[in-house]
C-alpha cells in the first residue's frame, strides 16, 4: 500500500510541475506544495525543458 501512496504522490508532483511549466511559473510551487512534493514537481518540470531526440 505504501508503494501506491508514493506513486500517487509522484504522479501528483509531475502534474503540478507540468502545470507550472506550462504557466512558466515554477516558483509558485513553493507557495502551495509541501517542500518534498515541490522538489519532485520541479524535477518533473525540469525534464520538460530538455529536448528529447525524436524516435524514428
Amino acid at each position: 500500500m505504501a508503494d501506491a501512496d508514493e506513486q500517487q504522490l509522484f504522479a501528483e508532483a509531475c502534474l503540478h510541475g507540468l502545470r507550472a511549466r506550462l504557466r512558466d511559473d515554477i516558483d509558485s510551487l513553493d507557495g502551495y506544495l509541501p517542500p518534498h512534493i515541490a522538489e519532485l514537481a520541479r524535477k518533473g518540470a525540469g525534464v520538460l525543458e530538455v529536448p528529447q531526440p525524436a524516435i524514428a
